[in-house]
Order: C-alpha cells, then sequence, then structure tokens
C-alpha cells in the first residue's frame, strides 16, 4: 500500500488547496510577494492549518515540488520493454512517452507555472533531472554499445533532455494543443528518425 493510500482523505484535500493556491498566487503575484496568510485566504483554510503541514511558504514550495516531480517519475519509470517487444520503428509512441505527457497535462498548471514563472530554477533543473533520466534508459535500450553512437552517450542524452523540455514548456505555454499522445508519438518520431521525411543531402 503506498503512502497516499494511508494518508487521511482531509489531509490530502487541504494539501491540495494548499497547493492549488501557491501556484495560481506564484502565476498572479511573483513567489516573493506573496505569504503564508495570501495562500490560507485563498485555499480557505485557516493558518493553524497551514502548519499542520507545511513549516513555510517554502516548505510548501519543495514539498509541492517533490511530490509532482515523484509522480512523474514513477509514470515513466517502467521498462522500456527491449527492442523485442517494442519496435521503435513502428512510428507509435512507447507507452512511457505516452505517460510522461499524460502526468505532465494532469498537473498542467502548476507545472506551466513552475517551469515558465521567474526564480524558479529550482524546479526547472529537477525536471532536468528526471528527462535525462528518462532519456538515458530509452537509448541504452536501443543502442547500449557506445561505439554505434555518432556522438557521445552522455551529449546525445542531454541534448535530448533540454530538447523535450523546451517542447514541454513550448505545450504548456499554447495550452497544449495537442494531445499528449500527439506530443509523444512527434517527440519518438524525431528522437529516432529526425525532422525530415528524406534525406535533403541525397539527391
Amino acid at each position: 500500500m503506498s503512502k497516499k493510500q494511508k494518508v487521511d482523505p482531509r489531509v490530502l484535500r487541504s494539501r491540495q488547496l494548499l497547493r492549488d493556491a501557491l501556484v495560481e498566487l506564484i502565476h498572479e503575484q511573483g513567489y516573493e510577494k506573496i505569504t503564508v496568510q495570501d495562500i490560507t485566504n485563498r485555499a480557505t483554510l485557516n493558518r493553524a492549518t497551514f502548519y499542520l503541514h507545511y513549516r513555510d511558504k517554502l516548505d510548501l514550495l519543495c514539498q509541492s515540488s517533490d511530490e509532482i516531480l515523484q509522480d512523474l517519475k514513477e509514470s515513466i519509470t517502467a521498462s522500456f520493454g527491449g527492442k523485442s517487444d517494442f519496435n521503435f520503428q513502428s512510428d507509435q509512441p512507447h507507452q512511457n512517452f505516452i505517460h510522461l505527457f499524460e502526468q505532465i497535462s494532469l498537473n498542467a498548471k502548476l507545472y506551466k507555472v513552475f517551469l515558465t514563472e521567474k526564480n524558479m530554477p529550482h524546479f526547472t533543473s529537477r525536471m532536468m533531472e528526471v528527462l535525462i533520466t528518462f532519456i538515458s534508459g530509452g537509448i541504452n535500450e536501443m543502442q547500449p554499445d557506445d561505439q554505434l553512437l555518432t556522438v557521445p552517450r552522455e551529449i546525445a542524452v542531454r541534448y535530448y533532455a533540454a530538447a523535450f523540455l523546451g517542447v514541454i514548456v513550448w505545450w504548456l505555454e499554447k495550452d497544449m494543443p495537442y494531445t499528449p499522445k500527439y506530443m509523444a508519438t512527434q517527440l519518438m518520431r524525431l528522437a529516432i528518425k529526425g525532422p525530415y521525411i528524406h534525406d535533403p543531402f541525397v539527391h
């Protein structure tokens, strides 16, 4: 049984209200300007309830970040399955790619604020760590032999992680105009085949 299943539903509701209030207020005012009183007023909870769960607004921010990124990691940590189980040339997205975008869409408002607002670099760097682990697993599954890669593995992993993060931020800023499955399909296609239908250097 997971920790979440053991927690009193009223506690989960209070924590969710406080997290939602934090996200809304950061978007409206910026993190530096908001107070615990602002957060509790927006959440329609009293200060005593806030301090039952968090030390201060920084603790709320850090715990919210930890929880949301842990959920993301858990949704994409399943094995990539191996080439015998999944055809990477099929042009169909792997379930892990779909899960990545589905999990972000479930908490789109938080991701959008935490990834795009000023003075929130901690979350962005943590998100990059999750993506680096995710992409490293995928590349290792597709090609474990370093001698068969065109660039050093660590460069490829960070290149794709930065590209994925940029696309995710764009998707959120545009209010998610495409479905998680569509986004997963496009990113997987780019990662495996590149952007060209035909090799532009072959005539």
